[in-house]
């Protein structure tokens, strides 16, 4: 059996390169797209049958192309002098901003009202819609037709600004040629019209917005006065007010606060310090709680207790009442203890909030007397600030008044950006549909859909259900497969391919002895291992058939024998191998059941006993094969993969997914087990999928 190299196998080769690497990665999605080549033709002949579907229903659209040049220089007064060019930077925002004009809804309603769109057929038909026949909710018919016209406007609506130039194409795409031309020539001339109106309206505007600044500044100037005059008068000697307190006597009385607040810190700091040490500690280390003298007693005789109460549990149970008054003082001492301790930590909490509160009012008593020396230095400030208040805003009043005379005395029509360049003509052809850039974009889509399922179905669709699959997955090769039979034990006639293979499996033929199991419960290995038993019994071979699924074993039952001893009585020395070995009435096949079940098989299996038990029948059989638990989930079968010659893996045709067959086989080969192989069970549909390109 020529065995089958995996990509670990080739990393591993010495002198294996990249070249390599890549002419095996390119052949693995060559066999991937080969497998699945239909998925890949019927998604391509779909989208290209899409693509001449749509070619015969779509209906012509032909597009008409206005095109208008926007200046640089800003709108100013008429016949003012030239004005320098705007910056690249400022050319591009307003370019954009053109753009986002011709895309609004108000320049697409001064469309429709310039052509007169609402209200006649002409547009809807030529746009391929109905007119509507009624209005909907509070919207009249004709408002429902307005909205629908306006909406159809922007959508078809296409504008181009040729790389960095100043120059704007306004193109109009529906299936009426002359309507085209109509829309784009008539949006090209209600930007220039929008335009021309903005320019006079801004000279109006800016004014209002000039006259209503002046208002605001007229208002905060006679605010900021009145606010001098009411502070000025308020500081001044009025009866009835106190004196101010003594600057020195402010200073002498902060001394001494700064002083008391220094000691406070410190003692603060203390505290604080002592309270995190024993708030973050345990609290039987806190030295307050190792050096009193009560807590010491109280720790010498809980130490009693405990010496007491382990030499106790020497010679009695723990039921013992002598053993419950032991541990019961014990609790009682240890309940002492911890109340203790915890009011001694709870004395260290109390000094460290007694010092933080002393701290907190002597700097509260601080900061009232610095805000009475700061209210007696600020007077002379406050006031200035007023002053420099009224000077502000009277400065502000008198430019905004002589802004706002020139801009009276300049006032006229301004000069609009926007200048005609090309008018859009009448389209002599349709631009859509495109039939080859169609076809060709429906061939390409098509091609990368098809290879995106394809993709999406190798990975995601991991299931084992061929050779070719096992040995993609997880590097085994496929020594048989196993048609659907049930619960019902296998037909020894199909396992007799399979028992062949196996006298080859090694350089010695038949391996001494076979682990036979399977990454989950309930995919045929007990039954698998019992029909290549009888296979191999009917060759003439001897074999030992060992239960070692000691948490359900099902060998007994299906060699319909009642076992008195088994395997689990053998590890643990209640008897020898030569005694629980049963005759199954096949010939040549023995079976060693499980016997009793023992709570925690993996400790039976990692003793010496096991070892002892396959080195003793080793040599009567020509084979012993074991029947293990499942690989994931479970350590029994690490520990028997160690201790035999070789390991057979049984895998449920169409169930291992997600990587859980590559990891039981991971662990089964980091347990220092020898996997010769794996076979298929529960087969469906056709037997195998051959590969003649495959190099075994």
């Amino acid at each position: 059996m020529t065995p089958i190299l995996t990509e670990r196998d080739l990393d591993a080769t010495p002198g294996h390169g990249r070249a390599a690497r890549m002419t095996a990665a390119a052949r693995r999605g060559w066999l991937v797209l080969r497998r699945h080549r239909v998925i890949l033709f019927v998604t391509m002949a779909l989208c290209l049958l899409a693509a001449v579907l749509a070619i015969l229903m779509s209906t012509p659209d032909y597009r008409a192309t206005a095109s208008v040049e926007v200046e640089d220089v800003p709108a100013g007064a008429a016949g003012a002098g030239t004005t320098p060019r705007a910056a690249t930077d400022n050319i591009e925002a307003m370019m954009q901003t053109e753009l986002e004009v011709l895309r609004s809804r108000a320049l697409a309603e001064a469309v429709a009202q310039d052509l007169a769109l609402v209200g006649t057929p002409t547009f809807l038909k030529g746009m391929g819609h109905r007119r509507p026949t009624g209005g909907t909710g509070s919207l009249s018919q004709r408002q429902v037709e307005q909205e629908q016209v306006v909406a159809l406007l922007r959508d078809n609506l296409e504008v181009e600004l040729p790389g960095k130039s100043r120059v704007l194409r306004i193109s109009f795409v529906s299936a009426d040629p002359v309507l085209s031309a109509r829309v784009a020539n008539s949006y090209a001339d209600n930007l220039i019209r929008a335009d021309l109106k903005r320019g006079f309206e801004s000279g109006v505007q800016a004014r209002r917005f000039l006259l209503g600044e002046l208002d605001g500044a007229r208002r905060d100037l006679s605010r900021a006065e009145r606010e001098l005059a009411v502070y000025a008068a308020r500081m001044g000697m009025e009866p009835g007010k106190d004196a101010p307190p003594s600057e020195d006597s402010i200073a002498t009385r902060l001394a001494q606060l700064n002083a008391f607040r220094a000691q406070a810190l410190a003692d603060r700091i203390a505290a604080q310090k002592t309270w995190e040490g024993a708030r973050r500690a345990s609290v039987e280390t806190l030295p307050e709680v190792l050096n009193n003298g009560a807590m010491q007693t109280l720790m010498a005789e809980r130490a009693q207790a405990r010496a007491a109460l382990v030499e106790e549990r020497q010679f009695r149970k723990d039921a013992h009442p002598e053993m419950r008054e032991a541990r019961a003082r014990l609790a009682a001492l240890d309940d002492q203890a911890q109340e203790m301790a915890n009011r001694i930590r709870a004395s260290l909490k109390e000094r460290y909030d007694v010092a933080v509160h002393g701290e907190t009012q002597i700097t509260a008593e601080i900061a009232d007397l610095e805000r009475q020396g700061q209210a007696a230095q600020g007077r002379d400030v406050q006031l200035g600030i007023y002053e420099r208040s009224v000077d502000t805003y009277r400065m502000l009043h008198d430019s905004l008044l002589q802004r706002y005379r020139d801009m009276a005395s300049q006032a006229g029509f301004q000069a609009g950006r926007i200048q005609p360049l090309d008018r859009a003509a009448v389209p002599t052809k349709p631009f859509s549909p495109r039939i080859g850039v169609t076809l060709l974009l429906a061939a390409i889509g098509g091609i990368s859909l098809g290879l995106l399922l394809v993709a999406a179905r190798h990975i995601f669709d991991d299931a084992v259900t061929s050779a070719d699959t096992l040995a993609e997955r997880v590097g085994l090769p496929l020594l048989g497969s196993v048609p659907v039979t049930g619960d019902n034990p296998q037909p020894p006639e199909i396992f007799a391919p399979i028992a062949s293979s196996l006298l080859l499996a090694s350089a010695a033929g038949l391996p001494r002895s076979i682990l036979v199991t399977s990454a989950q419960e309930g995919e045929g290995k007990s039954l698998t291992l019992h029909a290549l038993a009888l296979a191999l019994g009917r060759m003439g071979k001897r074999v030992l058939v060992i239960d070692g699924d000691m948490r359900r074993p099902v060998q007994h039952s299906l060699f319909r024998i009642t076992p008195v001893r088994g395997i689990s009585e053998v590890l643990t020395g209640q008897a020898n191998a030569q005694e629980a070995i049963i005759d199954s009435g096949v010939q040549g096949v023995f079976l060693l059941p499980c016997g009793a079940v023992p709570p925690n098989p993996a400790e039976l299996l990692a003793t010496p006993a096991l070892d002892a038990l396959l080195d003793s029948v080793r040599d009567a059989y020509d084979t012993v094969l074991i029947d293990a638990p499942p690989i994931l989930g479970l350590g029994d079968t690490p520990l028997l993969a160690a201790r035999v010659q070789a390991s057979l893996l049984v895998v449920e045709w169409g169930r291992n997914h997600h990587g859980g067959l590559r990891a039981a086989v991971e662990r089964l080969r980091q347990a220092g087990g020898t996997l010769i192989g794996a076979i298929l069970t529960k087969q469906q549909g056709r037997m195998m999928e051959y590969d003649y390109h495959r190099g075994g």
